[in-house]
């Protein structure tokens, strides 16, 4: 749990979460052992452009993450994050 706050928390510096318009992005990407961030894409499109490439933006942003907790037996790690845009 808390890799993932930390995870989340990254992302949301690089994310600007006040559109004028309301949506919901779902991002895919996946992280490897070392926290790299590789293969996000936009896996839900909310119908605006700016709000998908804003959501993928703030993931690609992000670059690298802290790797992978040691106790995680898997050698990365596929996310679904939600971006819920609100006006």
């Amino acid at each position: 749990p808390d890799y993932v706050a930390l995870m989340v928390e990254k992302i949301r510096t690089n994310w600007e979460g006040r559109p004028e318009v309301a949506g919901q992005v779902v991002v895919k990407y996946t992280i490897q052992r070392d926290g790299t961030i590789v293969n996000a894409s936009i896996e839900k499109q909310s119908g605006y452009t700016a709000l998908d490439f804003g959501s993928l933006r703030a993931v690609v942003g992000t670059r690298q993450f802290l790797p992978l907790p040691a106790a995680f037996p898997n050698p990365s790690l596929t996310v679904h994050l939600h971006f819920d845009y609100r006006r």
